[in-house]
């Protein structure tokens, strides 16, 4: 048994692919990024701080990312074009909406409020981006991931908890900058 777990070891270290790990630096937050390819295509995983509406929380994502063109517009360096679908969570702030019944002499009139609100996230993704590999270990690149998926609050502004779209997951749509070092 032993000699097969080592077998497969070797086998998996001797055609070890490119990785990458760095930073991933934009207006919903900074997290650490891990790139590692596979074949043609790469998987990425990131994990650090998210900004949210009114507080910070922490966000852990990852993506299969299929490279759908490689233009030639350098003589040095690759450029590659990229998409995938990926998966996210967290526990993370949200703007929630909440309807409160006031007082106005003798009738019950709905308000509603948009609070910032911390809870549990757990959401679908979309990347589509664009990377640079300088001809040094260094790797640039630019995407937009929009996150889809729910937000369940802890109940802070509430009696009890809510369940509701992620609102901030739409600020993923801003481009974000990524800065990484290839071995």
């Amino acid at each position: 048994m032993a000699a097969v777990f080592m077998s497969c070891c070797l086998s998996l270290t001797s055609n070890a692919q490119p990785r990458a790990v760095g930073l991933r630096i934009g207006a919903t937050g900074f997290e650490v990024s891990y790139q590692h390819t596979l074949g043609k295509d790469f998987i990425e995983a990131d994990a650090g701080m998210d900004f949210g509406y009114g507080g910070s929380g922490i966000k852990a994502a990852a993506s299969y990312n299929f490279i759908f063109a490689r233009p030639a517009w350098s003589d040095r360096g690759t450029w590659a074009l990229y998409a995938g679908p990926g998966v996210a969570m967290g526990y993370v702030s949200d703007r929630t909406t909440y309807t409160i019944l006031g007082y106005d002499g003798m009738r019950e009139y709905p308000l509603k409020v948009h609070p910032a609100d911390h809870g549990f996230m757990f959401a679908l993704s979309g990347q589509v981006g664009l990377e640079y590999n300088f001809w040094f270990p260094l790797q640039l690149s630019v995407d937009i991931r929009p996150y889809f998926g729910f937000h369940v609050n802890d109940g802070y502004y509430s009696y009890g908890s809510k369940t509701g779209f992620y609102n901030y997951g739409l600020m993923g749509f801003i481009p974000t900058l990524s800065v990484r070092y290839r071995f």
